[in-house]
């Protein structure tokens, strides 16, 4: 059975996320975010059903594919389709700790090989190539280059970690979210991962019948698109229902 956990339960539970420990529960359900739990069926027969969830997912509905967290961040906070700009230094940003302890430090280790950078007043800071520029995952300012377009709408349902308290959960969490998106969220059109670059997250998504996407800096992604989505089914939907609405629009005198 899922459903979708509360503030308090994201609190209790997020201490088990081994991928993004640092992502507070705030940031998990504010903005288009959720996380949903794998509960064992409440008319069970054999044994009183738990309380506690058999696995939990974390999902942002996002414009695109995010290729890092300040990416995933940006692309499910806001309605309209963002203008990336990084924030303002923080010794401590996405989650990952910086290598330096004030930003001049920090600018003139990058300055190295990224030639002259420049602060904006707005916080953002670029290279000699006017790419904006983030701190990596080993805390070093390094440009954000996307590789691909930033959608208008928020139509990418995003899972950005997983974890499982019994063996073969966290597969069956992640088919029953998708499905359940599929079938709740007409406006979704993609489903992806935004995955840790490890081995067992790799064979982990394949294993499911995910389909590679692209390596960044300190992630990966992998597409479900193809298991949970029919796009003629969808475009014959989108026929439907304009042709009920020209029915119910008032003839033109």
């Amino acid at each position: 059975m899922l459903r979708q956990l509360t503030l308090d339960e994201v609190k209790k539970y997020i201490v088990d996320d081994t991928v993004r420990p640092h992502l507070s529960a705030e940031f998990r359900t504010t903005g288009n975010r959720q996380v949903w739990g794998l509960f064992e069926d409440q008319y069970t027969t054999e044994d009183t059903p738990s309380d506690e969830p058999r696995a939990v997912i974390c999902v942002a509905y996002c414009h695109g594919v995010p290729e890092c967290e300040y990416e995933l961040d940006a692309f499910s906070t806001v309605d309209t389709a963002p203008v990336l700009e990084p924030p303002m230094y923080q010794p401590e940003q996405s989650g990952h700790v910086n290598r330096f302890d004030t930003l001049e430090a920090a600018l003139e280790y990058a300055s190295e090989v990224q030639g002259e950078l420049e602060v904006h007043d707005s916080g953002t800071i670029t290279n000699r190539f006017g790419e904006t520029m983030i701190y990596d995952s080993e805390g070093n300012l390094a440009p954000c280059m996307r590789t691909s377009m930033i959608q208008l709408e928020q139509n990418v349902a995003t899972f950005y970690t997983v974890w499982s308290y019994d063996r073969g959960a966290g597969t069956q969490l992640v088919n029953e979210l998708a499905e359940w998106i599929h079938e709740n969220r007409k406006d979704i059109w993609r489903w992806v991962t935004l995955s840790p670059l490890t081995e067992m997250a790799e064979k982990f998504h394949l294993r499911n019948g995910a389909r590679f996407v692209e390596r960044y800096g300190d992630c990966q992604t992998f597409e479900y698109t193809d298991q949970v989505f029919d796009l003629d089914q969808r475009m014959k939907e989108i026929h439907e229902q304009q042709e009920a609405l020209e029915r119910e629009a008032p003839a033109l005198e």
